[in-house]
């Protein structure tokens, strides 16, 4: 999967707490459009302890994922907007959180 760039001129909205393999939702784990989130917003997975794989795939039922990104400690992705999508810890102890980034114009909207 190439890398992809927030915009520059988007804004941080909000922030999951740190989540380890036991205390994120179950339904991160599954594939799914991320709930609750505006059109347009980025999210950014930064893993601050072992490795996340973000499974990318091009609808709800299609069997395999058309992109991939693995994710190591130390390091960030960013993730399409309104793609569906799972994601997988490849180690027990991972550690990670998520930003969401948004076009400041869309805020305006509300």
């Amino acid at each position: 999967m190439q890398r992809i760039a927030i915009p520059p001129h988007y804004v941080h909205v909000r922030s999951t707490p740190f989540w380890t393999t036991e205390t994120a939702p179950a339904s991160i784990w599954k594939r799914h459009l991320d709930a609750g989130t505006r059109q347009s917003v980025f999210p950014r997975l930064s893993v601050l302890r072992g490795a996340i794989r973000y499974n990318g795939f091009a609808d709800a039922t299609s069997p395999a994922p058309v992109e991939t990104l693995l994710i190591n400690a130390g390091e960030f992705g960013v993730f399409p907007a309104e793609t569906w999508h799972n994601i997988e810890a490849l180690v027990d102890d991972t550690v990670f959180s998520v930003d969401f980034y948004v076009d400041p114009q869309i805020l305006l909207e509300d």
